[in-house]
């Protein structure tokens, strides 16, 4: 289970990685970074479903996207 600190920690931690970022393309890849590793978190805490979740976002994106 996470704690509020570690919620802390992290949001200060891709907070930094978004400020450090200079292009859109750098942003997504820390986004996409940072939503990986909420949902590996979530599996540790017995919530796999975390990953169908993210997959569903991913393939709308793309379906939207792809034309």
């Amino acid at each position: 289970m996470t704690t509020p600190r570690q919620t802390q920690n992290r949001a200060k931690f891709w907070n930094a990685r978004i400020s450090e970022a200079k292009t859109d393309q750098e942003r997504a890849t820390v986004w996409q970074n940072a939503c990986r590793t909420v949902a590996a978190q979530a599996e540790k805490d017995g919530r796999p479903e975390v990953w169908a979740e993210l997959v569903k976002h991913l393939h709308a994106f793309y379906r939207h996207h792809a034309g």
